[in-house]
């Protein structure tokens, strides 16, 4: 197959694709307005549902499971952790289950969903719980850890803890030697305590912003801490709601476009209509504004953002250019996940996990997605396909 579309910071390009791989990628001219742009598939690494399907429901299915994948490829995402919240210990490991045997009995899951996020149950349960039930939360456990691993075929990439509970420190050692990324989220900290994760391990910051209590000291807080360590990436809700634009732009200054990982953070009720619904047990509402928030008002409750409009609002919020802004939804979670079955590069050798979109002000119009090769969407082939998409680039097989 030859695909011949725009590179970002490269051009015209002809990309060819063999067995499933790029196998050489030419440069034949500059940018060409009339014809779309390809890039690496786009990767999010928390997402909690979708289309009325939540990966932490009591009665998720494998055919649940597998049925969301034409939903998520919709947006040209290629690659998710598909994330687990706040419950009970049977509960994850059962659902970990679940979505394991999803991966062994469908192969394009199992490449759409190559890891998982693990975000609670060890979280604050003060100020900063969110969403999540304050019941059900507990401190670090190890072994406990272990067990739930062992339910998700060792494929737990990502922990979501708050730094401050007991044995946090020793859990994030573990977990950083066993190649796990270790992020802080819905904490209550002092600086000091972020200071002493960021030295254990970990590396990223969930949905940073978020998950933190309303009111904290001025200078004293967990988000400065975040904010000044260099050795944490800033994963960022850029659906409008969960961050003003002022923080956004603050974030991509001070961390640099190479530390910032755009995230969805989305929830069931993403691309499902306004009313209400629940989310792990927890009564939640989408507002027509597309905003997601708990029945009881006291907190958002993820998103209903796709990735292909949280991109458009990153660049709009930052001034960042389109190369940067694909690069904190590709390249950038890919290398912090540091697997080899998700596409990081537009490069021969890399898998063909490739997205095909026109830029347009307020979202990327996708036009097509493939993995691994094979043409998994395409925009001409829906009952009702947006106006603003254009002609799919041309493609052929040899």
């Amino acid at each position: 197959m030859k695909i011949t579309a725009n590179i970002v910071n490269l051009g015209l390009s002809r990309i060819t694709i063999q067995d499933g791989f790029i196998q050489s990628v030419k440069t034949i001219g500059g940018i060409d307005r009339k014809r779309p742009f390809i890039s690496p598939g786009f990767v999010d690494i928390q997402i909690n549902g979708i289309a009325g399907v939540d990966f932490s429901a009591p009665n998720l299915t494998v055919e649940q499971s597998i049925g969301i994948l034409n939903k998520i490829w919709q947006t040209g995402v290629t690659s998710i952790c598909a994330t687990l919240v706040t419950n009970s210990l049977d509960a994850l490991a059962r659902n970990f289950r679940v979505l394991e045997k999803a991966r062994q009995r469908d192969a394009r899951f199992a490449a759409t969903v190559p890891c998982y996020h693990l975000e609670g149950p060890y979280l604050s349960p003060g100020g900063a719980r969110g969403a999540h039930d304050p019941t059900l939360m507990r401190s670090p456990d190890w072994k406990e850890f272990l067990r739930l691993q062992e339910a998700a075929g060792g494929n737990i990439a990502i922990v979501t803890l708050a730094p401050e509970l007991p044995g946090a420190p020793e859990f994030i050692r573990r977990a950083h030697k066993a190649g796990i990324v270790v992020a802080i989220g819905h904490t209550d900290a002092k600086p000091a305590q972020i200071h002493m994760a960021v030295r254990a391990g970990a590396s990223l910051s969930t949905h940073l912003g978020n998950g933190c209590a309303t009111q904290m000291h001025r200078h004293l807080n967990p988000i400065w801490a975040q904010i000044a360590g260099s050795e944490l990436s800033a994963s960022l809700i850029c659906d409008g709601f969960h961050l003003p634009l002022d923080f956004v732009r603050t974030v991509y200054r001070a961390k640099g476009i190479d530390r910032c990982i755009l995230i969805t953070d989305a929830v069931q009720v993403a691309t499902l209509p306004p009313g209400e619904y629940r989310l792990a047990g927890t009564r939640i509402r989408l507002l027509p504004s597309g905003k997601v928030i708990t029945a009881d008002g006291h907190s958002m409750a993820g998103s209903s953002v796709s990735m292909s409009r949280a991109i458009a609002v990153f660049r709009r919020y930052t001034g960042a250019s389109l190369g940067e802004a694909l690069q904190a939804a590709t390249l950038n979670p890919a290398k912090l996940l540091g697997r080899s079955q998700i596409c990081s590069a537009i490069a021969p050798g890399q898998p063909a996990n490739l997205t095909v979109f026109h830029a347009a002000v307020h979202a990327l119009c996708v036009e097509a997605v493939l993995l691994g090769g094979e043409q998994v969407y395409c925009a001409r082939s829906e009952p009702n396909p947006p106006s603003a998409r254009r002609t799919f680039v041309s493609a052929r097989k040899k």
